[in-house]
């Protein structure tokens, strides 16, 4: 049996955008009785179609957002959407007191500032473009930041996040030559879910590397790109159960924050191991597996106060939460060639996943916020 091909189900001159939407701006983009949303539809011609309320993109409270229509529709869609993601309301702004979970729990301020997309890997590759020259003449043209996420090693992984960060009107350039790669790309349209309950595997990490292009090879394990780069021994599976099982306790309500203080190893993998055991029964016969599993990763000096914590607290509150232990090498002390410390982490393959999983989100959320005064890259 022929299957349909993409031309008899997208008209001509039809294309596909998928954007991140901050939880805070959902309900002005839907509108009462889903008014607002009709109505955007009816004016761009565009079709808008909007994850469940409360079926994020792992790993944030954002909800996935697809539209299909002309590039005009999806460009003046886009800049309907920016403008609500702007009006950020004051209580989304006041961040919890810092803790690890920080980037599931809080809205980062400087959201408001960005504009998210999902794209496919080929599209990704349009943006790059060969040895990066692409996306910095996208920055150079628009005046906008932007970042994608690293390409982790996954087969099923089909799809990047570009983080694009600036000025309203710097914003919607970038935007606009970046629907113009989606228009040259003939696969772009190869990843339209909009909900990500069952993906299963590594997906795109919602916050940019510190790194603006995807680095190849063993460069990559220098400076900032390290961290992805050790990231991606994981095994997708697990780090998934981590991930939607914090998740899971984050939407019941839970305070995930309060997960490492006062729980004991064996009680927080325990919790950890009950949400993951309903999100994927392998996650949960690792978290029982008595296993013991070494993982080295390495940090960029800058980054070692980060994870530390004032007086080593954050340290010892994710060994408390992971049952893994951790260990920093002394200062002055780097993986030969780097200005990187090494950062051994010791426990069941559940434990140090977890462990791994924390400290990628902490740097993550620490590269965020030194990044909203990024120094341009020349």
């Amino acid at each position: 049996v022929a299957l349909p091909s993409k031309s008899d189900l997208v008209s001509e001159g039809e294309y596909f955008l998928k954007v991140l939407i901050p939880s805070y701006a959902a309900g002005s983009i839907i509108g009462k009785g889903g008014q607002t949303i009709v109505q955007l539809q009816k004016e761009t011609g565009a079709t808008i179609k909007l994850s469940k309320s409360k079926d994020f993109y792992p790993g944030t409270t954002e909800r996935v957002c697809l539209i299909q229509g002309t590039v005009e529709a999806l460009n003046g869609v886009h800049n309907f959407i920016a403008e609500k993601v702007r009006e950020m309301p004051q209580s989304a702004q006041k961040p919890e007191p810092v803790s690890i979970l920080q980037p599931q729990t809080t809205v980062n301020p400087d959201r408001v500032k960005q504009a998210k997309l999902i794209v496919p890997n080929s599209t990704a590759g349009l943006i790059i473009g060969k040895g990066g020259a692409t996306v910095k003449a996208v920055m150079e043209q628009s005046g906008a930041w932007v970042q994608l996420s690293q390409k982790p090693e996954g087969i099923n992984l089909q799809e990047r996040v570009v983080t694009i960060s600036g000025e309203p009107e710097q914003n919607r350039k970038a935007v606009e030559i970046i629907v113009q790669k989606i228009q040259e790309d003939p696969q772009s349209s190869s990843c339209l879910n909009i909900s990500y309950s069952n993906v299963s595997g590594p997906v795109a990490n919602s916050n940019p590397t510190g790194s603006p292009y995807a680095n190849t090879g063993e460069a990559g394990l220098t400076g900032m790109g390290a961290f992805p780069a050790a990231m991606s021994s994981l095994s997708g599976n697990d780090l998934l159960a981590i991930t939607s099982a914090l998740n899971t306790l984050a939407s019941y309500g839970y305070n995930t924050n309060t997960l490492g203080l006062g729980l004991n190893p064996a009680a927080a993998s325990g919790v950890l191991a009950a949400v993951a055991a309903s999100a994927n029964p392998a996650a949960a016969a690792a978290l029982a597996d008595g296993a013991k599993d070494v993982v080295e990763i390495a940090v960029p000096e800058n980054l070692v106060g980060a994870i530390l914590g004032k007086g080593g607290k954050t340290l010892v509150e994710y060994q408390e939460l992971t049952g893994a232990r951790i260990q920093i090498s002394k200062k002055g002390e780097f993986i030969p060639g780097t200005r990187n410390r090494k950062v051994t982490i010791t426990g069941s393959p559940a434990a140090t996943q977890a462990a791994q999983y924390l400290i990628s989100q902490r740097i993550t959320y620490e590269q965020g916020v030194r990044a909203t005064n990024p120094q341009k890259v020349g």
